[in-house]
């Protein structure tokens, strides 16, 4: 019987196989693999950054981390889903500052399409001034906008009249 490697195995089962890991994990763990096969496969397709199945000091540390490592990862990311959580609002806090730092350019996440705020109510007032108004201001690429929350709530109509006085649009809300 011979040994099998991971890079013998076809394109379906890697799949399969890295679809069980989050995108932060799978791009620290393969991103930069001596393997274009593997390369191929993770670059091919968009990823999901849900700050809440990072671990903190993973999020300080690639967020303090200044190199072509997270430049490349988030150049592939395509969908960001915030929380009301402390590792939410460290993301947030410095997603803004990126905003500032280099003329309302969306250069943290580059290629993003999807905005998820579950929590609606709680992440509204953090991501509509700091984040929304730079994303749909300059030339972006935010179409979706997914604004949920757990109960029903009645500051809906305010979070949509915010939305509207900042002339935030995008394709779908």
């Amino acid at each position: 019987m011979s040994k099998s490697t991971l890079e013998s195995l076809p394109n379906e089962l890697l799949l399969i196989i890295l679809s069980f890991l989050s995108s932060f994990d799978l791009c620290q763990a393969f991103l930069y693999i001596n393997n274009a096969r593997i390369q191929c496969l993770l670059t091919s397709s968009r990823h999901l950054l849900n700050v809440n199945l990072m671990h903190y000091d993973q999020l300080h540390l690639w967020l303090n981390n200044n190199n072509s490592h997270r430049d490349r990862f988030n150049s592939l990311i395509d969908t960001v889903v915030l929380h009301n959580s402390y590792a939410c609002w460290t993301l947030l806090k410095y997603w803004g500052k990126t905003f500032k730092e280099n003329d309302q350019l969306n250069v943290l996440f580059p290629s993003i399409k999807r905005l998820i705020a579950l929590q609606a109510v709680y992440c509204s007032c953090y991501v509509i001034k700091p984040i929304l108004i730079p994303l749909v201001c300059t030339n972006n690429t935010l179409q979706y906008l997914h604004l949920i929350s757990e109960e029903p709530t009645n500051r809906y109509p305010e979070i949509l009249s915010e939305l509207i006085r900042h002339r935030v649009s995008v394709h779908t809300i």
